[in-house]
């Protein structure tokens, strides 16, 4: 009996002992939670206050800013190609600007100060922002990705540094341009090739107050290559990005450009951790709805990323296209937009009639600039961006 009593004691004192230990236990570690919560807190604070100190565009009740004052991204969208001179990687304007199908200088010398004057007309014209598309990455045979030259196919792993050196040229005459960047990269969605090009571009430019943000992916609803991706999904994606992001590029913002309303069903801009929301309208009915939609039920900064009315002067006049980038314009200052973004620098031959005539220029005729000669007119809308800002905030209507 003794004995028995004495394992009863020692099981009650033991039980006794496991309460106290497991007080103590849940005590160490709500104290451990919340000096992780304060310590991520001051981290957080930290990141923003170095974006301020740096000179980085941060967020603040919904709208961009530089040490302390307002930034507001106008935006011209901007596509850029690759080539492959004399050993020498680099970027070059779009083979589709002033001459199409065809590149105007066979070096590299030449093809640099061209994006120079193309930039210098682009600032000039009233533009802060320029988002660079280099998402224009394919994929072969063997499952690994390139950009297309000329000369040969640039393979992203392979060449990855010549690459990305290319890109720190760009933003070198971005930066003396006074322009900064949204660059626009090819989704790295479950591929290891793509994500680690991705995490190279991030580290080298961390520190560059050029780039104002990344844009992974463009118009999911059209471009993703999963036709019908589950809500979860998408957000674990994008969940990835936004920590590669704080990881790698933590005082630079992140953003995708959303294509439609009804993406909502898929990538839905209201629960996927972007620091904004930049979307893309166009019909000339439906552009002041999508506005009015975003500015209600996504709850995060916005910005409109593209917009436009193609315009040929025959169909649909010069007169209708400065109108429309006026309306459009307007409304998006009426509902609180962070930013306004046009598609694109130069029109595009012999493709479908919207894509063809959004561009600011023209391929007739000659555009003589500070910086130098563009083949090409600047239709009436061009010349409208810089009276845009001038425009005070209504009540929309």
């Amino acid at each position: 009996m003794s004995i028995i009593l004495t394992i009863q004691t020692t099981k009650k004192q033991n039980k006794i002992l496991d309460n106290k230990t497991m007080h103590r236990y849940s005590k160490t570690t709500k104290l451990l939670y919340f000096t992780f919560l304060f310590m991520s807190l001051m981290a957080c604070k930290y990141v923003d206050e170095q974006k301020k100190e740096k000179g980085f565009v941060y967020i603040e009740e919904n709208s961009f800013k530089i040490d302390g004052e307002d930034f507001f991204p106008l935006m011209l969208n901007y596509v850029i190609q690759y080539r492959e001179i004399e050993d020498e990687i680099f970027i070059s304007a779009s083979k589709n600007y002033e001459l199409p199908y065809e590149f105007e200088y066979d070096t590299k010398e030449g093809s640099l100060n061209q994006l120079d004057v193309h930039f210098g007309l682009i600032k000039d014209l009233g533009f802060n922002t320029i988002r660079i598309c280099m998402d224009r990455v394919e994929l072969d045979e063997n499952g690994k990705h390139y950009y297309a030259t000329e000369n040969r196919n640039l393979y992203i792993n392979e060449n990855s540094k010549k690459l990305i050196d290319a890109v720190e040229e760009l933003l070198e005459i971005a930066s003396n341009n006074e322009l900064k960047i949204m660059l626009l990269i090819k989704p790295p969605i479950a591929n290891k090739e793509l994500e680690n090009f991705t995490v190279n571009i991030l580290k080298r430019f961390h520190k560059n107050t050029t780039i104002f943000a990344y844009d992974f992916m463009n118009e999911p609803l059209y471009l993703d290559s999963e036709p019908v991706r589950k809500k979860k999904n998408a957000l674990k994606i994008v969940k990835n990005w936004s920590n590669l992001m704080k990881r790698h590029a933590p005082y630079q913002l992140f953003t995708i450009g959303f294509a439609e309303p009804i993406e909502v069903f898929q990538w839905d801009p209201y629960l996927l951790p972007v620091d904004f929301v930049q979307f893309h309208t166009y019909h000339p009915l439906r552009v002041p709805n999508e506005i009015y939609w975003y500015s209600k039920y996504i709850g995060k900064p916005w910005m409109v990323g593209e917009t436009a009315l193609p315009a040929d002067n025959d169909s649909i006049s010069y007169q209708m296209q400065v109108q429309f980038i006026k309306d459009a314009y307007r409304y998006t200052i009426d509902c609180g937009g962070a930013g306004f973004g046009w598609w694109e620098f130069q029109e595009w031959k012999h493709t479908h009639f919207e894509a063809e005539f959004t561009g600011l220029l023209t391929h007739e005729g000659k555009t003589i600039t500070p910086k130098g000669e563009i083949l090409g007119t600047l239709k009436p809308a061009a010349l409208e961006v810089a009276n845009l800002k001038n425009y005070k905030k209504q009540e929309p209507q």
